[in-house]
Formats: C-alpha cells, sequence, structure tokens
C-alpha cells in the first residue's frame, strides 16, 4: 500500500514546511485520477501517521481533479472518467495527458486553539 508512504512523506514535509510539529486542524490536498493513489487508503493512512507524529487528528479534505487528454488524431481536447475510452470525436486512443495525474497538499490549517 504505497498510500501509507504517501501519508509519512505528506507528515515530513508538512513538519518541515512549518518548522514544528503542531497539531492541525485541515490539511486539503487534491488528487488526479490517473494518480494511482486510492483516497480512502490516503485518508485512512494520514489520519493514523499525523496522529503518531504529532499533528493531532486533522480533517483530511480531498478535492479531486478530472483527468483531461488531447486526442493526438484530431486534437479534441477532453474528460474522462474512464482512461481507456477513446476520444470522444473520432475514437482514437492516441492521446497525451494534460492533467489528472496531481497530487498535491494545497494548504494546512494550524489548530490555533492548541497553541
Amino acid at each position: 500500500m504505497h498510500e501509507m508512504s504517501l501519508a509519512m512523506d505528506m507528515t515530513r514535509i508538512i513538519g518541515e514546511a512549518l518548522g514544528r510539529k503542531a497539531p492541525l486542524e485541515r490539511v486539503n490536498i487534491t488528487i488526479g485520477p490517473l494518480s494511482g493513489i486510492s483516497a480512502e487508503s490516503l485518508r485512512f493512512c494520514f489520519t493514523e501517521i499525523a496522529r503518531m507524529e504529532g499533528f493531532g487528528e486533522p480533517e483530511l479534505v480531498i478535492n479531486h481533479t478530472e483527468a483531461r487528454l488531447l486526442c493526438l488524431e484530431c486534437r479534441t481536447e477532453y474528460e474522462v472518467a474512464d482512461f481507456y475510452q477513446g476520444c470522444p470525436e473520432c475514437g482514437s486512443i492516441s492521446r497525451r495527458i494534460l492533467s489528472g495525474r496531481e497530487f498535491t497538499v494545497d494548504s494546512v490549517e494550524i489548530d490555533e486553539d492548541s497553541e
């Protein structure tokens, strides 16, 4: 389960960015459908790792993006829910991924009551 290592990396990066370990209220992240990350597995792992690493029990807010592709045959830009779906205009599966692989920590909210 690579979500465990992602959760560990998230807490390490957050700790480095803050310069300390502090109880967090909320962590906002973005995950793309082509990232290969299970949102629910990451949520579970992050909750446990954050608690063990001294960040309290922050809410993990997950923003999901769309997968956008560019057809290399007819140049149509389109969104997909299923990566194996062909171009809606010409049916080609020759394409370039424009977005959908995202995995970012967008913001962190510190629990000010515990400061």
